[in-house]
């Protein structure tokens, strides 16, 4: 992100915040801190005050606002974000990226779950985002779900910066804890033969503790179909739920592997219709329910 586009970005981000905030008296704080936070002492009390002042309401933003999240991050979603977040971003949009990321690392290290999740949401957001991407790589190992969430799912962020190891320990880690897969962003165009080589040795480690993989993880498998691969998939299209059977179908139709296109033929097998978003929300239903 260009200088110049992250100071529209940050006026932007700034004017929505004061627009949201309908208390005269918040507001009037909102702007004083925002003017006074030059001193790291000054940035750390006001970001920490933030959830004392600011509710945690929707916040409603500009189309043209809304257009410049997506030129950054594809998607970017208004309604995953509370009034008293959108309003942390604008303290950490609105420090000197020159000197931002020791005042940043040192407020993620003493952060409290709130305040990491919002830290990370708005990493892609910096103008030097990518300075902090080994920080985000730290924040993947974390057992708190809600952060984990907040820079593996509905970010762009991921597959912009982190190379193969993270990208892939991070997808392992949200199939372990069970998270929908569907809402890491750019599956499809980081998938990886290593990746898919670890998954496959992973479904034998479960099918021979008797137990259930996702059906998500056979769509990081399709751009590296092999022989025994294959197979697998024959297995789930035979004796799998109706909804990893679908899974399977589609990775096979995918694939264009002429065997898999074959076996498919010889079974008069349907093209599954499904995208793999709403396989996604299927598993995802089956798994809160």
């Amino acid at each position: 992100m260009t200088s110049n586009s992250n100071l529209v970005l940050r006026d932007q981000v700034i004017q929505a915040c004061k627009s949201n905030i309908k208390d005269q008296a918040v507001l009037s704080w909102f702007t004083d801190k925002l003017e006074t936070t030059e001193t790291p002492s000054a940035f750390f009390l006001a970001f920490g005050m933030v959830n004392r002042k600011i509710d945690r309401s929707s916040v409603e933003i500009p189309t043209t606002l809304l257009d410049t999240f997506k030129n950054i991050d594809p998607v970017f979603n208004i309604n995953n974000w509370t009034l008293d977040q959108f309003c942390r971003l604008a303290f950490l949009i609105n420090l000197d990226p020159e000197n931002n990321k020791g005042k940043i690392e040192t407020l993620l290290a003493s952060a409290d779950m709130r305040e990491q999740v919002v830290i990370y949401k708005s990493l892609h957001f910096l103008q030097n985002a990518e300075d902090f991407v080994l920080n985000a790589v730290d924040g993947i190992r974390t057992n708190m779900i809600d952060v984990f969430d907040s820079i593996a799912l509905d970010s762009a962020y991921p597959s912009k910066y982190f190379d193969e190891s993270a990208w892939n320990q991070m997808v392992l880690k949200a199939i372990f804890m069970e998270r929908p897969i569907f809402k890491i962003y750019g599956l499809e165009t980081r998938q990886n033969k290593k990746l898919a080589t670890i998954l496959h040795d992973f479904v034998h480690e479960r099918w021979a503790a008797g137990r259930s993989v996702t059906p998500e993880l056979w769509r990081l498998t399709s751009s590296f179909l092999n022989v025994q691969i294959l197979e697998d998939l024959k297995k789930v299209i035979e004796t799998g739920t109706p909804t990893a059977k679908s899974a399977a179908i589609k990775v096979l139709q995918e694939s264009n592997h002429p065997k898999a296109t074959d076996w498919l033929e010889s079974k008069n097998i349907e093209k599954s219709k499904k995208s793999w978003e709403e396989i996604g929300h299927e598993v995802w239903s089956a798994i809160e329910n």
